[in-house]
Order: C-alpha cells, then structure tokens, then sequence
C-alpha cells in the first residue's frame, strides 16, 4: 500500500518553519525576547510582593481600626493583588518587541522571494498557489505560537520556582491572556505579509508596514483631542438635586457614581459640610442635596464613543485594553493614570474571566477582524501576481 502523500501546504509550511529557525536575524530578536521575558517576570514578581505587602499593611490598619473607617478604605483599594500583575510587564514587553518580532517575520515573506528568484522555482514544481501562500502563513503562525508558548512557560516557571502557584481562575486567565496575546501578534504579521505582497521590494514593505505601526501608535493619542474638539468643553458634573435626595451609589458615604472619561465610573467622594474636594462645581458648600447632571453622562457617553470608534483601529490599543481587564480582574478597562481597579474591583466583588471579556468584545473583534482583512488581501494579491 502506498504512503499517503504530505499535503503541499504542510511541506510549504515545514519549509518556512526551518527557514526562520536558520535565520540570524529571527534568532537575534527571539534571544532579545526571551532576555526581556526574563526581565519583565522578575519586575513582576517585585511589583506584585510590594502590592501584597501594602495589602497585609492596610488589613493590619483595619484589624485595629475602632473608628469604623477601615473597612470602607479596603473596599475603596480593591482586594488581594491578583498574580496577574506579574504578566502585566511581560505584557509591555510584548506589546512592543513582540510586535517588532511578527512585523520582521512578515515583511519579507514574499518580497525576499521575489528578490531571490526562489518564487519561480517554487512554483514551477506541481504546487498551486494557493498551497504557497497558505503554507507560508502557516509555517509563520505555528513559529508565533512556539515563541509565544515558550515565553509564557518561562513566566509561569519563574512564579512556580519563587513558590507561587496560580489558581484554577488564574490559570483560565493566564490561558486567556495567551490567546489574545497570540491575536495581537497574528495582527501585526498580518499587517506585514499585506505590505509583503503588495509591495515590489522588502525595501517598501517594511516602509509600510513601520508606517501601519506608527498610525496606530498615533491614534490613542490623539483621539481624546479630536472628541474634545468634536464636544466641546464638558457640562458640570452635579447640580442642585429637585427632589431633595443626593444621587448616587450608598456604597460610600458622601459619594456618588457616574459616567465620566474613558467609559469608566468615575467616583466623587465629599462631606456635604464642606462641599466636596475643591469646591467642585456644582456641589454646595451649604450643604444642598445635590444630583447628577444628565447632559453631563449624555456628554461623557457620547465623547467616549467617537473616541472609542478611533482607538479601536489601533491594535497596540485594543491588546492594552484586552490585557488591562484580564490580568487586573475588572468588569471594564479603567482610564489612564487612575489606580488598577479602584472602582471597577472591589475587595467584596469577583469579576468573572467571561466579565472581564464580555467588556472588551468589540477590541478582540477589531483584531479577528484585522487579521482576515489582512491575510485575505495577501492570498487574494498573491493569487494574481504576475511573477514573470
């Protein structure tokens, strides 16, 4: 009985596979990721033991607390520091250099072959077309895989070694926080074979691709300027309450919740004897019962969707989002520069993995999204390229 032939796609894919694990230059940037992996699990292993400490710090504060104030500042400062936080610097890390690794292994996938003249005798062998791009996306993707697996068995090995062992959430987390890293670097290969096959040389291509890049480093930035010019300046935030109550969560005493920035809650803590921090605007001093301004949330609602509209185009923005409320346990992202869960976690309540997702849907469908536009536009181009 006769062997059954290896699919052309597979012998493509192996073939790629061997071809990186002999380049220079992948094995120069994989040494310097896994150098970093190093670096950012130890960081996290310090930042998360000081966390843990502050944590045993303020329970001892509320152990001999008689006033009655303890237990709402540790509801105020969230639970015990998640583990999460140790992959919260190899996050960084790859959000920049693993970024860097998937836009190298793209963005001469074709052009090099064009440029070698190895594409010609490729396909003059009895292999469609279609098995070449498809084996070469493949031998890339299972090459993502393996650096990315690697990486985070390192991580999970450096916990384990210091006797820190993850949960059964934690670990579903952790399993999590590896698929939509794998999602983030599939996208920028994507983005880098797309500029691979439309371009005439590797040259241009990864002029492209860096211009890609540099695109949506930009848009995070510059969204919040583009929804304040849109919106205008904000409405005040409270004032003078008509039915004579104060609006608001009584979770805490004196405060209230509302829409603000980012999408976000936001919280407002004050004593009606002195009107609030600051004297904020619209919170009387004499002690007015005071309410939410409506146009205030309709403001804030509308302002963070033009600019959510605008960071979603940005990977690097939606794999920060994405990781942000999977390795801090929150129901949504939080703003920039505000504490890690300080309103979105409290110390009596748990954020289902599911909670956390359903938060972010609309980022982990921008980069699904991403990835088949761009595979689909380089299997389309490459099908049809003229290569005489």
């Amino acid at each position: 009985m006769a062997a059954k032939e290896t699919s052309p796609v597979l012998i493509v894919a192996a073939k790629e596979f061997k071809d990186y694990l002999a380049s220079k230059r992948f094995l120069a940037l994989f040494g310097v990721l896994a150098l970093l992996t190093i670096i950012g699990a130890i960081t996290g292993l310090i930042n998360y033991n000081e966390q843990l400490s502050a944590y045993n710090d303020n329970l001892q504060t509320v152990k001999s607390d008689t006033a009655g104030v303890g237990g709402m500042v540790v509801r105020m400062i969230g639970g015990m520091p998640s583990l999460l936080s140790i992959f919260q610097s190899y996050g960084s890390y790859i959000a920049s250099f693993g970024m860097l690794l998937a836009i190298s292994m793209g963005f001469d996938m074709i052009t090099r072959e064009k440029e070698e003249g190895t594409l010609k005798l490729l396909l003059t062998h009895p292999v469609f077309r279609d098995s070449v791009i498809n084996g070469k996306l493949l031998g890339a993707g299972a090459m993502l895989f393996m650096v990315l697996a690697s990486t985070f068995l390192a991580t999970i090995a450096i916990m384990m070694f210091f006797g820190i062992v993850p949960g059964i959430d934690d670990l579903a987390r952790i399993g999590a926080f590896f698929m939509m890293t794998l999602l983030f670097l599939f996208t920028y290969l994507a983005i880098a074979v797309t500029a691979s096959t439309i371009s005439p040389n590797s040259s241009m291509a990864v002029l492209i691709a860096i211009f890609v890049v540099l695109i949506g480093a930009v848009i995070p930035g510059i969204s919040s300027t583009v929804g304040s010019a849109i919106m205008g300046p904000a409405p005040v935030m409270m004032i003078p309450s008509t039915s004579g109550s104060t609006s608001g969560d009584s979770a805490l005493p004196g405060s209230v919740f509302v829409g603000g920035p980012g999408g976000t809650t936001t919280v407002v803590t004050y004593a009606v004897s002195d009107g609030g921090p600051g004297g904020a605007p619209g919170i009387n001093r004499n002690g007015t019962p005071m309410a939410i301004n409506p146009e205030y949330t309709s403001y804030w609602s509308t302002r963070n969707t033009i600019e959510g509209i605008m960071n979603v185009i940005s990977p690097s923005y939606n794999y920060e989002v994405i990781s942000q409320v999977i390795t801090e346990k929150l129901a949504s992202p939080r703003t920039s520069g505000s504490n890690p869960g300080l309103f979105q976690r409290s110390a009596d309540q748990s954020v289902s993995l599911m909670e956390s997702l359903s938060s972010v849907w609309m980022n982990i469908l921008a980069l699904v999204v991403m990835i088949v536009v761009g595979f689909g536009i380089s299997y389309v181009k490459f099908i049809r390229a003229d290569v005489r």
